[in-house]
């Protein structure tokens, strides 16, 4: 276990994807619904069940944290809007351009 928190630490500063961001929450929401749901006679079934509920609200709380952490490290992340909106339009243009240029390549004569 000592193993994985040194993989994770040494991932903090390397970029993620959008697809790597674990943000599988549904299933502990779900767990912690359906714990309120239940109706117990019996006391200490009762208690035992607040305590379930209670470490998976702890659990949901890791895990928000955690890819709150993960967000935090997508590549962009640290622009604003506008600025991620000119760094669109710049690429736009760009592609624009490049494919204008394969057009005019691909209509040359060729020798």
């Amino acid at each position: 276990m000592e193993n994985n928190n040194d993989h994770s630490d040494q991932n903090n500063f390397s970029p993620l994807s959008v697809e790597d961001v674990d943000v599988d929450f549904l299933p502990i929401v779900y767990e912690i619904i359906r714990s309120f749901e239940r109706e117990y006679v019996d006391i200490s079934a009762r208690a035992r069940e607040s305590q379930d509920c209670s470490l998976k609200v702890l659990e949901l709380q890791k895990k928000l944290e955690g890819a709150r952490a993960q967000i935090k490290r997508l590549p962009g992340i640290e622009y604003n809007k506008q600025d991620q909106l000119k760094q669109f339009e710049i690429l736009r243009t760009q592609l624009q351009l490049k494919q204008e240029l394969l057009q005019k390549y691909r209509n040359m004569c060729s020798f």
